[in-house]
């Protein structure tokens, strides 16, 4: 059987083609439930690594860069999906197979792009459900989906840094925070320690995205802007404007009618 690797320079014209597409038709960027149970059926099959994101885990990665003050590039994100080490890179039956699957992930992230441009308080972040031997009922469970929000922050650490030092934005990120990061205190662990803590925490998360993505609408029209200097990127949202106004940066140039920060 003919094994198909992800070529950097293919890929690239690949995602350029899927990108300027679907910039002009939006709606075709959202995949059908056939089409998300095609890729979710893939992400969990056995000929990929065990390191490669679950479809929750995805959307939650996809989201965390959409939500970012500063998109990283294709090139940058997309081989993480695969794993973290160059090993877990995901291999294809063939060449078609591969463009199906790529296009597959950058359609839903595109569709991830749209609707949270569109509304920002109707996000609905694709979570798993779990079953526990001493309950009834299934659980919401978005520690997979926070798992993945987290992976995509930590691709760009030092560029979040402004929401960790905020403690409004601090506040949106902390259910995340709780249901996606291992390394927690003893007092947090008392947060997430039963079923129910942890599906209160998950219906959370759609608040949160809408919050986190709101905090930096400002940062990201300044990226999109290249008439606006670069040294803006630095400025932080309560920290006086450069333009010289004397106000606050995220009441003066940091405003965009989407934002709401006051």
């Amino acid at each position: 059987m003919q094994v198909e690797r992800l070529d950097a320079k293919w890929i690239l014209q690949l995602l350029k083609v899927i990108l300027s597409t679907k910039k002009l038709n939006p709606l075709q960027s959202y995949l059908s439930d056939e089409e998300m149970e095609e890729l979710g059926n893939f992400l969990l099959s056995d000929t990929i690594s065990d390191e490669t994101m679950m479809p929750d885990c995805l959307d939650g990665f996809l989201t965390a860069l959409v939500t970012a003050p500063v998109m990283p590039a294709s090139s940058v994100w997309l081989p993480q999906v695969w794993g973290p080490s160059v090993k877990d890179e995901s291999t294809f039956d063939c060449h078609a197979q591969l463009e199906r699957i790529t296009g597959l992930i950058m359609r839903h992230f595109g569709s991830l792009i749209f609707r949270l441009q569109e509304n920002p308080d109707a996000c609905e972040p694709l979570f798993d459900s779990a079953v526990y031997p001493d309950s009834s009922r299934e659980f919401i469970d978005g520690e997979m989906w926070a798992h993945g929000f987290m992976s995509g922050i930590e691709l760009q650490r030092t560029d979040w840094q402004p929401c960790f030092d905020d403690p409004v934005s601090a506040g949106f990120l902390r259910p995340i925070y709780l249901l996606g990061t291992e390394d927690i205190s003893v007092d947090d662990e008392s947060l997430i320690a039963t079923p129910e803590q942890r599906e209160e925490l998950s219906k959370l998360i759609p608040e949160s995205v809408a919050g986190l993505y709101r905090f930096w609408a400002p940062i990201r029209r300044i990226v999109l802007d290249p008439a606006v200097p670069r040294e803006y990127l630095k400025i932080g949202r309560n920290e006086k404007c450069p333009c010289g106004s004397g106000r606050k940066f995220k009441k003066c140039c940091g405003v965009t009618p989407e934002s709401d920060l006051t």
